[in-house]
């Protein structure tokens, strides 16, 4: 009996399975997948408002695989947005395994996709046409006391020949390999494509492999081993240049919004860059940290390669390398940079940079060791002299790009040399609002002396307008002039003082503009390459006709005290109250010099005295030429009026009428 029963069972269970070979056969020769295209094109259609096409056959197998493969379809765009599709494929493929379904277990293997081209566009209302696919439907309201045990499980996507494109932006030879996903462990990841803009000579490649281990319940994403390279094609280069990035992970809270990325490395070229990074508030108001340093570049060959162009320098040996490190912070406040390390070439810069507040303002606080400004200074070149140098016509005006950012702060050096002065311990306190930059204070030590000045410079019209009020005090003069045109034309020490205004862009402009007021007061110093003196001397010996004296070499005229105040208007300055005296000298004078084209013209008279306060005569002095190179001239027809004069009062002094003249 009992054998009987167990002989019925098996029969049922073989004619079952029979039956159900004998059905999947039936259905794998007797249905026609492609019957089924009209149907299938209409639920998508009643599903999105889009048009389903299926150009190709479906085909279809049942055992052991349920597999599907659909050939060329394209799914249509959205009214208004032209005839070509919003996405097309050239071949799709799944296969489910059978046996598992009866357990509730969905085996997938790889999803195969060839061919997929997405075609994203915005019509002229900014709508897009990845927008209102279909009428919004009401999620279906769960059972809470029901719970699904069913199980899925995706061998892998794969994506080959893919192509995307939005506006000027295409991305082609689109490649993606997805493992598998729904098991434990990570799923391994990689992309290759190729995308360009529109832009001639122009096109990235990208390489990326890394390995993704993703928790929907809890909503964390762990990307590790992350590896993205490849080249980019810049116009004008004739070579491609090399990318990288690289992370050991990178994690995700989307619960939290959290990410952290413990350290990375990026290349460009010849250019290296660490760091690491920490995020915050990544889905609603990001916040971020981290530090990031470069590794010294040789800025002469990375500029070219990455289609800079750098400024030509009067040494070509300036921006050679470039190394920095800091801190960094980024929230809805701005841009933070702290502990901010630099190196240009051989001056070293510290501390911090922001861009804060709404709208952005520059705010530093910056110390740079020591710098050579001639040395990253243009060529001199400039334009003939006279003429101004204006913004162009169509120059850029206030509230546009050419606009000055608005910026606060201070910049300290502790030695600086602009041509022809060497500075030391200079302070400097920048703002800039408005197109308006004021430097103010200004402070340095200079030469023995102290500098300080108050600069404004005025960009809200088309042609900027500066206004100066600078002060020297106890300078040496023969070091301050020691590297200019002037070299050994001047020493002693003092005081000078100018405050101006001027307009123009280019130093010709703003001397032919130049108005405002001037003064120096030297002492114990010397005008060198002139010997007024001798020239005294000598316009007496050849009135008197005497022996002319012995001129003094190097030919010089010592003083005491050298005085001055001018007036300076469009770039010429005119003294009235000009002085020098010594022991054995007085000259007071007035007369002009063009701060142009340098050219001078004074008329002094000179006193040369026998003893303190006692004068043998005055001369008549004209001085003329340039202040580079200048010309003294002896007035000997003033000096015949004056020894006539003399004559006349010591006559009239001898019969005591010299207070004759005088009421």
């Amino acid at each position: 009996m009992r054998m009987r029963l167990v002989k019925i069972l098996a029969g049922l269970v073989g004619g079952v399975i029979v039956l159900i070979v004998v059905g999947l056969v039936a259905v794998r020769f007797l249905v026609t997948p492609s019957m089924f295209k009209d149907r299938i094109a209409a639920t998508v259609k009643e599903s999105t408002g889009r048009d389903l096409v299926l150009t190709g056959d479906i085909k279809l197998s049942v055992f052991p695989w349920v597999a599907l493969e659909l050939g060329p379809a394209t799914l249509s765009n959205p009214p208004g947005f032209g005839t070509e599709p919003f996405v097309a494929f050239n071949r799709a493929a799944v296969r489910v395994k059978l046996i598992p379904l009866l357990s509730q277990r969905l085996e997938i293997d790889r999803v195969d996709l060839d061919g997929f081209d997405l075609r994203l566009r915005k019509n002229a209302q900014g709508v897009g046409n990845w927008e209102n696919f279909g009428p919004a439907k009401q999620p279906a309201a769960k059972d809470k006391n029901t719970k699904s045990n069913f199980k899925a499980q995706l061998a892998g996507i794969r994506l080959t020949n893919g192509r995307l494109s939005y506006d000027n932006i295409v991305v082609e030879k689109l490649n993606v390999d997805v493992g598998a996903l729904g098991g434990k462990g990570v799923t391994p990841i990689s992309i290759g494509f190729d995308a360009g803009r529109g832009v001639a000579g122009e096109s990235l490649t990208l390489s990326a492999k890394f390995e993704l281990d993703a928790d929907a319940a809890v909503k964390t994403l762990r990307l590790a081993a992350v590896s993205l390279s490849g080249l980019v094609n810049l116009p004008g280069q004739a070579q491609a240049a090399h990318w990288e990035l690289t992370a050991p992970s990178m994690d995700a809270d989307f619960t939290a919004e959290t990410l952290a990325v413990p350290s990375f490395a990026a290349s460009f070229l010849n250019a290296h860059l660490t760091g690491k990074l920490q995020a915050t508030k990544i889905l609603s108001d990001l916040s971020a940290n981290g530090s990031m340093a470069l590794a010294p570049l040789v800025l002469r060959e990375f500029a070219p390669r990455a289609g800079i162009t750098l400024p030509k320098t009067t040494d070509p040996r300036a921006l050679a390398q470039l190394s920095s490190s800091s801190d960094f912070s980024y929230g809805a406040s701005g841009l933070r940079l702290t502990q901010v390390q630099a190196q240009l070439d051989d001056s070293h810069l510290k501390g911090s940079f922001a861009l804060v507040g709404e709208p952005r303002v520059i705010k530093f606080d910056l110390n740079v060791d020591s710098i050579n400004v001639d040395r990253y200074l243009s060529p001199a070149h400039g334009p003939a002299p006279g003429a101004p140098a204006e913004k162009p016509a169509n120059a850029a005006k206030a509230g546009d790009a050419g606009k000055l950012p608005e910026a606060n702060g201070t910049l300290s050096l502790g030695a600086v040399h602009f041509s022809p002065l060497d500075f030391s311990n200079v302070k400097v306190t920048l703002a800039s609002k408005d197109n308006v930059l004021h430097l103010f204070p200004a402070q340095a030590q200079i030469d023995g002396g102290n500098y300080a000045g108050n600069i404004t410079v005025d960009e809200r019209a088309a042609t900027p307008n500066l206004s100066i009020d600078e002060h020297l005090s106890g300078v040496d003069m023969a070091q301050l002039l020691a590297a200019t045109s002037y070299k050994g034309r001047l020493s002693g020490r003092g005081n000078v003082n100018i405050k101006a205004t001027a307009r123009g862009a280019a130093y010709e402009a703003v001397m032919q503009t130049l108005n405002g007021h001037f003064d120096a007061n030297l002492v114990g110093g010397a005008i060198e390459g002139v010997d007024l003196g001798f020239e005294l001397a000598r316009a007496q010996a050849l009135y008197k006709q005497t022996a002319v004296p012995t001129r003094s070499n190097p030919p010089r005229t010592q003083f005491d005290a050298f005085k001055m105040s001018a007036e300076i208007l469009n770039g010429v300055a005119n003294t009235k109250d000009l002085t020098i005296a010594s022991p054995i000298l007085k000259v007071s004078g007035q007369g002009s010099a063009n701060l142009v084209n340098k050219a001078i013209d004074l008329q002094m008279m000179a006193s040369v005295l026998k003893s303190p306060g006692v004068s043998a005569a005055d001369i008549p002095v004209k001085v003329t030429g340039t202040y580079v190179d200048p010309t003294i001239r002896p007035d000997v027809e003033g000096l015949a009026k004056n020894e006539v004069k003399q004559r006349l009062q010591d006559v009239l002094k001898k019969n005591g009428l010299d207070k004759l003249f005088s009421r």
